[in-house]
């Protein structure tokens, strides 16, 4: 990794944060003081693990080429979601922001079209109907995905899949911890919009991405009617305040029932979870918030 050549990511202050990002920041402990040479190094940390699973990938292609299986061998590597790096005052996952939800999709084989790059939105769950496909295992009609082979072979524009067109939309939708709200995720063209909760208690983002690679300015007030054509697409494919309110309520339910398990010892477990950096700053503050909303 070429040290000096690592960016240090821009932040948003606090007061312009969204709210789920503040939320996600503070539980990941990164609303504190940090130096650019600490955020350059936890980059630095990342990107050399991208480098050495990039050697490992290499041994594998070596080890078919050696054997003489790469030339009727298909590699798919890709991952189930990005780092943050300190993009956004956070690093791990568990965002809508490109670090996390852009994943690497790589594929090589015979029949696939070398040295190509596909300005494709796609998503994991296209993987499986493209193993089916590769496999000539006929695809079912109920799959969310589509297979990829057109796209990989370079034949995508003249070629339509008996299950109708490819859309033009990928989804992503997550639920669980660091994230304050169930959050969705839709991505079409040069947009992306991101929905929370019920979409009216929390207020939504639109980011073009073609004009703001880096995802610091969310234009949905300026936008209203992308917005509105967006959501209702979204709506169309999910019903995402029906199931924001049954998560809500499983939450809840399964929190009420982990405290009572953990009796006298509930104070001091909570304060030594993930947050325990900043939630022990204000302990008392933090459980009388939860009680409230109990």
């Amino acid at each position: 990794v070429t040290y000096e050549a690592i960016k240090i990511p821009k932040w948003s202050s606090f007061s312009e944060m969204h709210p789920v990002d503040y939320y996600s920041s503070y539980t990941k402990n990164c609303t504190g003081e940090f130096t650019k040479q600490e955020v350059r190094n936890i980059r630095a940390f990342y990107y050399a693990m991208c480098a050495e699973t990039d050697a490992m990938l290499g041994e594998v292609i070596s080890a078919l080429r050696d054997t003489g299986l790469l030339k009727k061998t298909i590699i798919i590597f890709t991952s189930d979601h990005g780092e943050l790096a300190m993009e956004h005052r956070q690093f791990y996952k568990m965002s809508m922001y490109e670090g996390s939800s852009h994943v690497p999709l790589l594929v090589m084989g015979p029949g696939i079209k070398e040295q190509q790059q596909v300005p494709n939105v796609v998503s994991l769950v296209d993987i499986y109907p493209t193993m089916l496909d590769i496999a000539r295992i006929p695809v079912t009609q109920n799959l969310s995905g589509h297979s990829l082979m057109p796209l990989l072979c370079g034949r995508a524009e003249n070629e339509v899949s008996p299950r109708g067109p490819r859309p033009s939309w990928v989804l992503s939708e997550f639920h669980g911890c660091n994230v304050n709200s169930s959050t969705y995720m839709l991505r079409t063209g040069k947009w992306k919009y991101i929905a929370y909760s019920d979409g009216r208690s929390v207020l939504p983002q639109l980011f073009d991405l073609s004009d703001d690679p880096d995802e610091l300015t969310n234009v949905a007030i300026k936008f209203p009617v992308i917005v509105h054509s967006l959501d209702k697409i979204l709506r169309s494919i999910v019903n995402y305040p029906k199931v924001s309110s049954s998560v809500q309520e499983y939450n809840k339910r399964q929190f009420m029932i982990w405290k009572q398990s953990l009796g006298q010892n509930y104070s001091n477990v909570i304060a030594n979870l993930r947050w325990h950096q900043d939630w022990l700053k204000e302990p008392k503050k933090y459980e009388n918030a939860i009680d409230k909303w109990l």
